[in-house]
Order: structure tokens, then C-alpha cells, then sequence
């Protein structure tokens, strides 16, 4: 065999010589190789499978027609009708064979469980498989959810047992101070089993609020759905917002659960939540809004300008100054500015008014002389006709 390193110069004197003919070489023995495999009568190293082994030591090259023997490797078992001898062909090639000619064991079969199913993802129990297990409603299930088909020696087996199903129960829920839950004479409870819980009533004082899930119910096996509810005092204070009005929620007293809603006044804008709710701790969330004041609208006039007249008996002109504010004094005020547009630009709507009824009547009276100048014409005809002497 010839190597397939990269040609390099070796270090000293004519290194690019040696170097080339180094290269040449290295073809030439590659080529020579080729040649001869191509054109001799031989089979390389039979290839390797999965299921399968060969038996016996391999040898470096076989000769055309010469056969090799396969067997099953540890864990599988030989399938009818599949050949486990290949043979080398002229083409250099060995036929026929396959990972087909053997299958991997089996773990034995492992069924649904009482209450509870078995399910196979890869729709085998072939050694390397998983099956999976899980329980009907109301069961909690009791061993490894999940085990394996694995292989130990020649032979598989699972890793682990078939699981149990159990039925869900619970425990009492726990008990309040200064409340009771219904069904208190069960002692177990089954699986969705729900209780209602309520506060005891006082003969005096403040009446009791239930804080939290009224109804709880048995969620797991000894675990209930939520933490059990309080019974405690819930009074929020009396929400007043100022420069604003109570939309939803009016009373006298605010209790647990309460919700409230509002709105600012005209010219008020709202910093906060319009909607707030009584929680268990006596205390408005989320906190109540505020009103706040709008802000004016920004001045977007343009600066004006005013004209200041100095009384010095100097012979200068005037000095222009510009000034953010109007001049109330002034000329130039800007109401008085605006006036002075408005009533300009009605004297030029009146004029033009009268300029297009003057011609308008002067268009009327040069159509009356026309009509007039035609009856005359037709007149004077006439009259010229009757003049005539008649033969």
C-alpha cells in the first residue's frame, strides 16, 4: 500500500528535486496497485454487519468463488430463508448477505396493568425497546413508570417490574379557625371529591370573610387542590379619589372581594388603575388612582414682532425688536391683526360682488339693444314693402 501523505521536501540540499521525484514515485506505486487490483482475480476483506459476524479469522484477499461464513451475533437469532454464506464475485463484490438473515430477541410480553395501561412507543419489545405504563383515572401509580428491554449475556430481559395502579384517596382537609367544612364526618376521600368551606357566624362583633378558595377537592393521592381558605375581618377603607367620580361600586362599606371604578373630571387626567378590588388584607389593589390636572396645550403662535421708538431726540430710525409675547399696545397686536385680515378680505368678497353684477347688467342691457335693434330693422322692412307700387 502506498501512503496518502501529502509530498513534502525534506530539509538539506535539492529539495525541490528530491521532492518531485518523491511525488512521482508515490503515483506511480499508487497507480501500479490500482492496476493490479483491478485486474487480478480477488475479493478484499468481506464487510462488516450489524446482526452479523464472520467466522473464523479473515484473510488479506480471496479468490473468485471462494466463500465465507457468517453466524448471529449475541442477542439475535437466524431467520429462515436467509443465507449466511457470501461468496466473492468476479466484480470484486460478496453476495448474497444481509442484516436481514437475523432479528434481535425478545423481552417477553408484558400486559396492561389493573387499572392501568401498557403502551410500546416503538410498537416492539425487542431488546433496546422501552414500554411505557400509566393508570386510569382516580389511580396514582406505584414502581417505574417507564423500564427497558435490555440485554444481559445472550438473552434479554426488563430492567425493572410491572408497576401497581392505586387508588387516589385523601386525607381530611385541614381545618380554620373560625370556620367549618362540609362532609367533616368523612374520613377518606376519594379522587375529585370536592368540600365547601364557610365561616362561623359571631353573635357580635364584625361579620367573617372567607379569604381564599371557597371549594377544594381531591387532586392526588393525599394532595388536595389548593391551601385551605381564612376566615378574618375584611374592611377596606372608604375609596375617595379626588377631582373624581365613583363609576361602579357605591356603598357605605367595603368588604372582601369589593371592586370599584372610576373616572376624572374635565381637565383632570388619570394616574393610575381605573379599577380596583378589596383584597384579604383589607387593602385596595391595585392601589386607588389619582386625578392629576392637565397640563395647557403648548403655545404654538409664532413670536411677534414690535417696533419701540426711542424719545431721545436722536436721528436714528427705529429698532426692531422680537418678542415672544404680543404687544397689546401696539399696531401690530395679533387680534387686531386678525380683524384687519377678516375685514380685508370682506371689502374684496363685496367689490367682487359688485364688479360681476355690474357686468352682469351691463350683459343684460347690450342683449335688450340687440332685440330692440332687431324689431326696427324688421320694421323698417316691412314698411319699404308697402311702399312699393304694385303692377
Amino acid at each position: 500500500m502506498v501512503s496518502s501523505a501529502p509530498c513534502t521536501a525534506l530539509p538539506g540540499r535539492g529539495k525541490s528535486s528530491f521532492t518531485l521525484q518523491r511525488c512521482l514515485l508515490g503515483i506511480f506505486l499508487a497507480t501500479l496497485a490500482f492496476l493490479l487490483f483491478t485486474l487480478s482475480d480477488a475479493c478484499v476483506l468481506p464487510p462488516p454487519f450489524q446482526a452479523l459476524e464472520l467466522v473464523g479469522k479473515p484473510k488479506p484477499y480471496y479468490e473468485v468463488g471462494e466463500e465465507v461464513t457468517y453466524r448471529c451475533k449475541k442477542g439475535y437469532d437466524q431467520v429462515l430463508g436467509f443465507l449466511t454464506i457470501a461468496t466473492c464475485e468476479p466484480n470484486h463484490t460478496w453476495v448474497p448477505i444481509s442484516d436481514d438473515a437475523c432479528m434481535k430477541r425478545k423481552c417477553p410480553y408484558l400486559g396492561d396493568p389493573k387499572f392501568g395501561k401498557a403502551d410500546y412507543p416503538n410498537g416492539t419489545y425487542q431488546w433496546g425497546a422501552q414500554v411505557h405504563f400509566s393508570c386510569s383515572s382516580g389511580y396514582y401509580i406505584i414502581g417505574k413508570a417507564i423500564i427497558n428491554c435490555v440485554l444481559k449475556g445472550e438473552n434479554p430481559h426488563w430492567d425493572g417490574k410491572v408497576p401497581q395502579c392505586e387508588k387516589i384517596l385523601c386525607a381530611p382537609p385541614p381545618k380554620i379557625k373560625d370556620g367549618k367544612y362540609s362532609f367533616s364526618d368523612i374520613e377518606v376521600f376519594e379522587y375529585m371529591e370536592a368540600v365547601t368551606y364557610s365561616c362561623n357566624k359571631k353573635p357580635a362583633g364584625e361579620e367573617l370573610t372567607l379569604v381564599g378558595e371557597k371549594e377544594l377537592y381531591c387532586a392526588g393521592n393525599g394532595v388536595w387542590s389548593s391551601s385551605p381558605p381564612q376566615c378574618k375581618v375584611v374592611k377596606c377603607p372608604f375609596p375617595a379619589v379626588e377631582n373624581g367620580n365613583q363609576l361602579l361600586g357605591l356603598g357605605k362599606k367595603f368588604s372582601y372581594r369589593d371592586t370599584v371604578v372610576f373616572e376624572c373630571i374635565q381637565g383632570y387626567y388619570m394616574n393610575g388603575s381605573t379599577t380596583s378590588v378589596c383584597n384579604g388584607e383589607s387593602v385596595w389593589e391595585p392601589p386607588l388612582p389619582k386625578c392629576l390636572k392637565a397640563a395647557p396645550p403648548p403655545n404654538t403662535k409664532p413670536p411677534t414682532i414690535s417696533y419701540s421708538v426711542s424719545t431721545s431726540p436722536s436721528t436714528k430710525p427705529p429698532i426692531s425688536t422680537v418678542s415672544g409675547y404680543p404687544n397689546p399696545d401696539g399696531p401690530f397686536d395679533d387680534e387686531f391683526a386678525q380683524w384687519i385680515i377678516l375685514l380685508i378680505i370682506l371689502i374684496a368678497i363685496v367689490l367682487i360682488a359688485i364688479i360681476i353684477l355690474c357686468l352682469y347688467r351691463r350683459f343684460q342691457r347690450r342683449k335688450k339693444g340687440k332685440a330692440v335693434r332687431a324689431q326696427y330693422n324688421t320694421y323698417q322692412k316691412s314698411l319699404t314693402t308697402s311702399a312699393e307700387p304694385t303692377t
